[in-house]
């Protein structure tokens, strides 16, 4: 029984930054991105199967690296690494897919198979810096995530972070974002 309580503990503390980060305030900055971000096309791309990216050995959450791996890789040399934003509830999540032929795919596993809905962002570029590669947009440092409605992820992540802190169980706590 005390290693279920530590572990809805520890839940809850992720939780808690989390709902933190998401409760920031805007900024024009932010708000000037959302309206370009929402200016672009965005597309329903497929995920490649899970037994196919367990057989490449693409990794989660790492997939900035699993599409540059895979466009260097690839023997016909026709895969782009493609960079953008994945848009799941509220947040535009800054993301990479592949170009093959004609088709974006995403080569990050995730636990839920089913279309994405993603954009490419051309403004996004690319650059090694001693050994590692930075993703810069317009000459600003991308960000992880922009807020698409701030006000309402504010709002929700407030009474998210309210209904932990009066003791709900993690579990049952749904972040609709």
């Amino acid at each position: 029984m005390g290693e279920a309580k530590a572990r809805r503990e520890l839940l809850k503390r992720k939780m808690l930054v989390e709902l933190e980060r998401l409760m920031m305030p805007t900024s024009p900055a932010e708000d000037a991105l959302n309206d370009e971000i929402r200016a672009l096309n965005f597309y329903s791309i497929e995920r490649l199967p899970a037994d196919q990216l367990a057989y490449m050995k693409m990794q989660p959450q790492q997939c900035h690296q699993n599409a540059g791996v895979y466009a260097r890789l690839d023997p016909t040399g026709e895969s782009r690494h493609v960079s953008g934003w994945w848009k799941r509830g509220g947040i535009l999540f800054f993301h990479s897919v592949v170009l093959t032929q004609t088709k974006l795919r995403c080569i990050t596993p995730y636990p839920d198979p089913s279309p994405l809905e993603f954009a490419p962002d051309s403004h996004i570029e690319w650059r090694e810096e001693n050994g590692v590669m930075n993703a810069t947009r317009q000459d600003h440092k991308v960000p992880f995530l922009i807020r698409d409605f701030p006000d309402r992820i504010i709002r929700d992540a407030t009474a998210a972070r309210d209904a932990l802190a009066a003791g709900a169980d993690p579990m049952s706590i749904e972040v609709p974002f």
